[in-house]
């Protein structure tokens, strides 16, 4: 165990540590054996924890000996029962060649403390070769501010609590741990205290430890300093509409904002704010939200939940438009604020029609992130243009659920075809593009026109017959 600052604080961190560590044990039985097949073993294993970010971004290196008389296909990456829901994301590669490795959730081998991730390799693994895979991993919500509440001008503290050992489905003949930080460490507890820490400038390297046991687990916990906000979306709502006659793309976002910080302590002072701005600057407050739409889009609008409040420019970007948006007050922690951006962009450049057929293919954004910000929930709706039909959704991971229903605009007869996507605890990685193919024949274009003209013939139709009825007491019932 090592410390480094007073002792009044190691005190209060030490005492959070051990309410951390019987929780811990709570969890973790001392009977905890691997359930995937013991085929491998893993000669060195490097891992690195940045914790510079308010995401945790965990990258393991390990080099996995094939210990069985025959070909391995599968490579297994265990994750504990207790952070699956923070684990935002998962990838793997074989170190050497980059090459991507498929990565899923195995149903199979899943208990109460541990689900397992299956990597395929790329090529069989022979007896007595090696391969040397990296994983990396994401995971939100894994910091705590310690203490809770700041000064308008004090920076924030957090506290990491996690394992010193990699977790492995193998046993390892050896393996370090390397935790990055923003700044200098404060505090570093290690359970039990007899294990190998090292402390250099804002790094802390934990082992190596030698001849360890698959699912090996214990307790270390860092305090450090970090500045800027944690900034946290509780919901955001995206409604993507689809206009084929009119060769349009309106794109409307709602957003439930939060700076998961340090909270303030006591009240917020402008005028203080006034006198040193920079002060705020290097603190956890949010003074402006950043986000992209398209080049072409036209349109853009912003606005407040509860009217314009904040101030919003727009600067035009070699491939995108960057919108920045200034709320009236710093957002420090604790303090939430909701807004909502929509504009509208051209068709052609989202919609691909397939050669000799009435099908086509829209490519959207499933959502555009903005910089280190965790989404809590997403919920995309697409509405098709009405007559869209065999609808075909492709989204590139794993979401919540996917719904198919109608909505009903203007000028609608049946209503329009409508994909609704439900995704949670999405991050930077999970930008990406999403397919949606759907049937839509010629006739489908004259749908909207027909049902309006029909309109129009029943309001002059109706209008005629009105004119020529004789509405005066006693008179006849039509005009002469």
């Amino acid at each position: 165990m090592r410390f480094i600052s007073s002792q009044a604080l190691v005190a209060i961190v030490a005492s959070l540590l051990l309410s951390s560590v019987a929780s811990a044990e709570e969890n973790w039985s001392d009977d905890d054996t691997p359930i995937v097949p013991q085929v491998l073993k893993i000669t060195n294993l490097l891992r690195t924890l940045d914790l510079s970010k308010p995401l945790v971004r965990e990258i393991t290196s390990a080099a996995v000996l094939n210990i069985v008389q025959e070909d391995v296909h599968e490579y297994y990456f265990p994750v504990d029962q207790a952070y699956t829901a923070n684990l935002a994301h998962i990838s793997a590669e074989n170190r050497k060649t980059k090459e991507a490795l498929e990565v899923t959730k195995d149903p199979e081998f899943v208990d109460s403390d541990f689900q397992y991730y299956k990597i395929k390799l790329a090529s069989p693994l022979k007896p007595g070769e090696k391969v040397q895979i990296t994983v990396k991993t994401s995971l939100t919500n894994m910091i705590r501010p310690f203490p809770t509440h700041v000064g308008q001008f004090e920076r924030q503290q957090f506290v990491f609590f996690g394992n010193p050992f990699a977790l492995t489905a193998y046993p390892a003949v050896k393996q370090k741990t390397t935790v990055i930080t923003p700044s200098s460490v404060l505090e570093v507890h290690e359970h039990p205290p007899d294990g190998e820490v090292a402390v250099k400038n804002n790094q802390v390297i934990l082992g190596p430890y030698n001849d360890l046991q698959a699912l090996e687990h214990g307790i270390f916990e860092i305090q450090y300093q970090l500045t800027g906000p944690v900034q946290h979306i509780r919901h955001l709502r995206r409604d993507v509409e689809v206009s084929q006659w009119g060769s349009n793309l309106a794109v409307e976002e709602h957003y439930n904002f939060i700076n998961k910080g340090a909270e303030l302590k006591g009240h917020f002072s402008r005028i203080d704010y006034q006198r040193n701005p920079m002060g705020v600057r290097d603190g956890n407050a949010v003074l402006a939200f950043q986000t992209q739409v398209p080049k072409l889009a036209r349109d853009i609008y912003f606005r407040d939940e509860i009217g314009n409040i904040s101030t919003s420019t727009l600067s035009a970007q070699p491939d995108h438009v960057l919108l920045t948006m200034k709320p009236r007050f710093p957002l420090f922690g604790g303090w939430t604020t909701t807004w909502y951006i929509g504009y509208n962009a051209p068709l052609d450049g989202y919609l691909r029609h397939i050669p000799n057929s009435d099908r086509y293919v829209l490519k959207v954004p499933v959502y555009v992130p903005m910089k280190e910000t965790s989404y809590e929930e997403v919920d995309i709706r697409v509405v098709l243009p009405e007559g869209a039909k065999n609808v075909k959704v492709h989204v590139p991971y794993e979401v919540e659920s996917i719904e198919h229903s109608t909505t009903k605009t203007y000028m609608d007869s049946v209503g329009r075809y409508t994909v609704s996507i439900q995704a949670k605890n999405l991050i930077e990685e999970h930008a990406q593009d999403m397919l949606i193919e759907y049937e839509y024949s010629s006739v489908s274009y004259l749908t909207k026109p027909l049902a309006a003209a029909a309109l129009l013939m029943a309001i002059f139709g109706s209008s005629m017959v009105l004119s020529r009825l004789d509405f005066r007491i006693g008179g006849s019932t039509l005009k002469n």
